[in-house]
């Protein structure tokens, strides 16, 4: 046999010098019991032979095994559509289908099936239903896994597929047959870190730990070391007491001693390779480190200068110590992936004696004096210039959004003042930070200066000039000298000659985030000479050499620091964005009530605050004329008198929109589209000039069109003269820019509440005319409260007005059908649900709304059949329509029933009426009062003779509980902004900050306590908060991210909510032993996460205790057993959408603040 050690890459399947290991059994009884299995390890452990290896077994037993390399399918700018068209193609060659699939991806691309589903269709129409593959069990090595983190949204969304085959196999018995083993260098964590741990695999999957060659296993590799050696396993294992088995190392040593010419003395093993190891490898390691291993390991513990300090650290305390116990922190995990240490039996310690003299303590030492040498360069006052900005933004945008302001020119302003400073630490003469715009299209700048200091609106698309090509290849552009010799070079020219310039030479820098992608573009012009005066010509002042590559390094250190500080900026001004919009309509409507909901009042109230709040020059509601099929409107002439404008409702970029139901944003030129034929001639018409537009359509509840929304011009900052009309056509300077997606955002929250309030007037001025001519009392009892209630705060009250409305139909009903219970269940279309209110069981006083979904048995026969459904005997007595608001007396009688779905004139349901056990007319004494016989035809005659008269009043009630969700939603950012209001005046303190924010949620709903769990900056496993003990005292407590109710809910990124008692629940132990220690009970609880605006957790709020309404005293346990009334109350689904949002709003504003402690 040809015996010859290979050193890297995968061993041939044949290959003598191969070692079976723990793991190799492992993998192959795994794979053939179906189990989904991952190895993931660090490089050169022997992962890809043994995937080879594995495969050559599993197939020798007539399983179909395929093999999927992702690094020769992943790059930075490939698309969902392409990887999963890769990943087919490299099945269907593996498992020899390529002809067989033809038809296959003709129908796919004739569909408009999505890429990921594309691929679930080939798993279950081809590779589970191809006679070549039909009698076989499949399974699927992909390799290199570690390729998808750079891609973080695919790789979550494909290990979620994987996750969901396994889970198919519950349902689809020929999924058993599939299964799949990942292999790469990443953690799970690496892997799911940005999804919900429950919809990847790793929970129900098998993973295989790879370890070091042990003596008794490495026979294969003794039998080449009989060349040089009388006692080849005495020579092994010498060679194993240095490399602890490491395959890359252990194999590259037994190659070079067969390759030396050196006798080995008998008996003296140990130390001839201790010598030879010495020599050959750790002496000068950087130079004969071929093929690259040792620096591979270097270069992974180095790559990121602030976390390999801390990586440097936690390496030298294993080297003092010995070795120390193992647990799954960040650190930890990232060390084992470098290789240098390895985890056995919960002990973690250096991997082998080689590592340990080559990544000595000295060495250690220096690399961590280099590291914070190098940190230290980065200028403190630049960062600290960032910090105060960022303090300074948060706070003006607080007191600009209280005042109803735009904030929108304190975000210029400090950009302004970043730019500033920049130029000055980089010695450039100018320099302009631009911003990617939410589309991606475009880079603009509004910090730009021109010699007399005014601001610049400049606009790059991306791919042109010099700036556009960094921002599209995501490179540094440098042009050290001949600026405008470079083809790139144009924009730069255009822009010298108009504002008297030259430029001699650029440095574009694009700055990434974690997905690398581009999201700003410095650009530097005109290299200083040190020490010139200002008065000296710019000629004379350039450095003629450039910028150089120490300009770039400073630029790559500050890049995270600007990256972090630009998305405070775009957080900010979204955050405003949404918070305008609220109040601006707010205001606009406040003194609309019931009696003054008159639609032209409306148009000019709403469009005005619109036009505000958007910056443009003009703004138009069109609303729906259905019965002529016409959008209609009031607009202003230049002579300010007003005229009705109609147009058909297919005409014209509004028509579009109210057609397809979808926005649209013209940017500047508008005369420059196909479709402006009519913004044409309406300009004609008025003598005005329209330039750029932003149409977005007006929905109800139940999403029927209601209008559009029509924003003209957007308005550049700064101060223009007036509009001229003699000068039309032609566009003024004012005009020249573009709405963008923020806009549309923003826009999209404010057209929600005017949809609302139109929808409201809509359904008022139909029960003005209804009450008319109609003379039913619940008309006009209905109009009064609904006008009643609209001005009101209080949600008791709120929810009382819908509730008299509801029960006065409910009782009606009842006495006319003569039925034991009669309830009104109302549909919410957006959130597929129906609700209803009714009294809390625990508290009559206290009325609670109750939910049951769409999806299920019964709510689907409705849905989708749109008819009455009589169940004269109920069998099911599980389904929600039967437990849900039922009379606790009623559960365990229920005879029979009816379900009378009410249909809009759409064919939508817009509510079901749940009657609950037919009576008998007149019962006799001490007798049955239940009907056996049931509900009749003529029972759903009555409830069709009515249907129309009730379908006006539920309108009006469903159309109601929406204004209520709005109203609850602008209380809760009301208390938040109170309260981070309230942590600008008392100094950021951290205690501070947790006391106040989360005073404000317990106050919001009732609860006796409450707690804001922040994730711990220096370990992110783990959560701290602040807790008051029985003695007065605070204490810090800490838990793990996996620990108790708030652990859970980290974990999960979902909410909880346990009812009273929550000590009867199964995983109460963590609470019980949190009140042990502070002396408290607990009894009900409500955990939710605080997300970032990117979905990064920060913390979980959690409240205790729900109090019963009135005033009642605080709640101080002598005995834990002792529980009062007013506690014996739970959390319900109103306190859970108060959270929601209140935690929607804390996740965007609260990083702001804690950046300041």
């Amino acid at each position: 046999m040809n015996y010859e050690y290979k050193v890297g890459g995968s061993l041939p399947p044949d290959s003598p010098t191969y070692v079976w290991r723990k793991a190799d059994h492992e993998l192959y009884h795994q794979l053939m019991g179906g189990m989904f299995c991952y190895v993931l390890t660090c490089r050169q452990m022997g992962k890809s032979s043994l995937r080879v290896k594995t495969m050559r077994k599993l197939q020798e037993q007539g399983l179909a095994c395929a093999s999927i390399d992702l690094t020769a399918i992943i790059s930075s700018d490939l698309t969902r559509k392409q990887f999963y068209a890769d990943i087919i193609d490299s099945l269907a060659e593996n498992f020899n289908l390529l002809e067989s699939i033809d038809s296959f991806k003709q129908g796919c691309r004739e569909s408009d099936l999505s890429p990921m589903n594309r691929f679930n269709k080939f798993i279950h129409d081809i590779l589970l239903k191809h006679p070549l593959l039909i009698e076989k069990n499949i399974i699927i090595f992909i390799d290199e896994i570690d390729s998808l983190l750079r891609l973080p949204d695919l790789a979550n969304e494909f290990l979620g597929l994987l996750r969901a085959c396994y889970n198919k196999r519950a349902d689809l018995p020929e999924y058993n047959r599939l299964t799949f083993a990942i292999l790469g260098v990443a953690s799970p964590y690496d892997l799911m870190k940005d999804a919900n741990y429950n919809s990847l695999p790793f929970d129900c999957g098998y993973g295989i730990e790879l370890h070091g060659f042990q003596s008794h296993e490495a026979q294969p590799i003794a039998e080449g070391l009989k060349l040089k050696s009388e006692h080849p396993q005495a020579l092994l294992d010498a060679v194993l007491d240095w490399t602890s088995g490491q395959p890359f190392l252990t194999q590259k040593i037994c190659k070079l001693i067969v390759k030396c010419p050196d006798q080995i003395p008998l008996g003296s093993e140990a130390e001839w390779v201790e010598k030879f190891v010495r020599s050959q490898v750790i002496n000068n390691w950087e130079h004969q480190d071929e093929p690259e291993h040792l620096r591979t390991i270097r270069d992974r513990l180095l790559r990121q200068k602030n976390r390999s300090i801390d990586l440097l650290k936690l390496y030298q305390k294993i080297r003092e110590k010995g070795k120390i116990l193992a647990d799954n922190s960040l650190e930890q995990m990232e060390l084992r992936l470098s290789g240098l240490v390895s985890k056995r039996e919960g002990i973690l310690e250096i991997r082998n004696r080689i590592y340990k003299e080559v990544f000595t303590s000295s060495w250690c030492q220096k690399a961590l004096a280099e590291l914070r040498d190098e940190l230290a360069i980065i200028e403190p006052e630049f960062i600290q210039t960032l910090a105060k900005l960022k303090v300074q933004l948060l706070e003006t945008q607080i007191r600009r959004v209280a005042e109803g302001s735009s904030s929108d020119e304190v975000i210029y302003e400090v950009l302004r003042q970043i730019t500033l400073k920049l130029g000055d630490l980089l010695k450039a003469d100018r320099a302009t930070i631009y911003l990617l715009n939410a589309e991606k299209t475009e880079l603009w700048s509004l910090v730009a200066e021109n010699q007399t200091n005014e601001f610049l609106n400049i606009q790059v698309p991306v791919g042109e000039g010099i700036a556009g090509q960094a921002a599209k290849t995501k490179k540094i552009i440098n042009i050290p000298h001949n600026v405008y010799d470079d083809p790139r070079s144009n924009l730069v020219k255009l822009a010298d000659q108009k504002y008297g310039y030259h430029t001699y030479n650029v440095l574009a820098y694009p700055i990434c985030n974690h997905a690398k992608e581009v999201v700003a573009v410095i650009q530097l012009l005109n290299k200083l000479k040190a020490n010139l005066f200002e008065s000296e010509p710019l000629a004379k002042r350039v450095k003629e050499e450039g910028f150089n590559q120490a300009d770039e390094e400073q630029l790559t250190r500050f890049a995270p620091h600007i990256r972090r500080f630009l998305e405070s900026c775009q957080s900010c001004r979204q955050a405003s964005r949404k918070l305008q919009a609220t109040a601006a309509l707010a205001e606009a409507t406040r003194s609309l009530d019931g009696s003054q909901l008159d639609t032209k009042e409306i148009l000019q109230r709403v469009m005005d605050a619109a036009k505000n709040l958007m910056n443009a020059d003009r703004s138009t509601l069109w609303l729906v004329d259905e019965e002529k099929q016409e959008l209609w409107t009031k607009i202003r002439q230049m002579d300010g008198t007003l005229i009705e404008k109609r147009i058909h409702i297919n005409e014209g970029f509004a028509g579009q929109v109210a057609r397809t139901r979808e926005p649209i944003i013209i940017p500047f030129d508008v005369y420059q589209h196909p479709d402006s034929q009519t913004s044409k001639e309406t300009d004609l018409e008025t003598g005005y000039r329209t330039c750029s537009l932003l149409c977005m359509p007006v929905l109800n509840p139940d999403g029927e069109l209601l209008g559009v929304t029509q924003l003209v011009n957007k308005l550049n900052p700064g101060n223009y003269p007036d509009y001229n009309s003699a000068l039309w056509p032609q566009a003024p300077e004012k005009f020249k820019a573009s709405f963008d997606k923020n806009d549309r955002q923003s826009m999209q929250v404010f057209n929600e509440r005017v949809g609302v309030i139109l929808q409201y007037a809509k359904v008022h001025e139909r029960l003005k005319k209804l009450a008319e001519f109609q003379s039913q009392k619940v008309v006009y009892h209905t109009l009064a409260m609904l006008s009643q209630a609209v001005g009101s705060q209080k949600d008791e009250e709120l929810y009382s007005t819908l509730y008299n409305i509801l029960e006065f139909m409910m009782q009606s009903i009842s006495k006319l059908l003569r039925v034991a219970q009669t309830d009104i269940f109302i549909f919410n279309s957006d959130k597929q649900e129906f609700w209803s209110i009714i009294p809390d069981i625990n508290n009559s006083n206290h009325l609670i709304e109750v939910i049951i979904e769409a999806d299920v048995n019964l709510s689907q026969r409705l849905l989708n059949s749109n008819s009455s459904l009589v169940l004269n005997s109920i069998s099911n007595l599980d389904d929600p329509w039967f437990q849900v608001g039922v009379r606790f007396h009623l559960r365990e009688q229920l005879h029979n029933a009816l379900f009378f779905p009410f249909i809009n004139s759409d064919g939508q349901v817009i509510a079901v009426i749940r009657l609950l056990n037919k009576l008998i007319d007149s019962p006799v004494l001490n007798s049955e009062p239940i009907n056996q016989e049931g509900f009749t035809p003529e029972d759903l005659q009555q409830l069709h003779k009515r249907s129309e008269f009730i379908i006006k009043v539920l309108e009006g009630c469903q159309s109601f509980h929406q204004e209520i969700s709005t109203l609850q939603k602008q209380r809760a950012t009301d208390t938040l902004r109170s309260a981070i209001n309230s942590v600008r005046q008392i100094g950021f303190d951290p205690e501070k900050i947790l006391y106040t924010v989360i005073e404000s949620a317990k106050k919001l709903t009732n609860a006796d306590r409450s707690t804001l769990w922040l994730v711990d900056a220096y370990d992110p496993d783990k959560l701290w908060t602040r807790i008051p003990r029985i003695d007065g005292t605070i204490e810090t407590f800490y838990i793990y991210k996996n620990e108790g109710f708030a652990g859970k809910v980290s974990q999960m990124k979902k909410p909880i909510m346990i009812p009273f008692d929550v000590y009867d629940h199964p995983e109460s132990q963590t609470a019980k032993g949190t009140d042990q220690e502070t002396g408290y009970r607990t009894c009900s609880l409500l955990c939710m996460p605080i997300l970032s605006f990117d979905g990064e957790l920060l913390g979980v709020t959690q409240l205790l205790n729900k109090r019963k309404p009135g005033n009642y005293p605080p709640y101080h346990p002598k005995d834990i057993y002792d529980i009062p009334d007013y506690l014996k109350v739970s959390f319900d689904e109103r306190d859970l959408r108060y959270m929601e949002i209140f935690n929607n709003q804390v996740g965007i504003d609260l990083p702001h603040v804690l950046n300041k402690t």
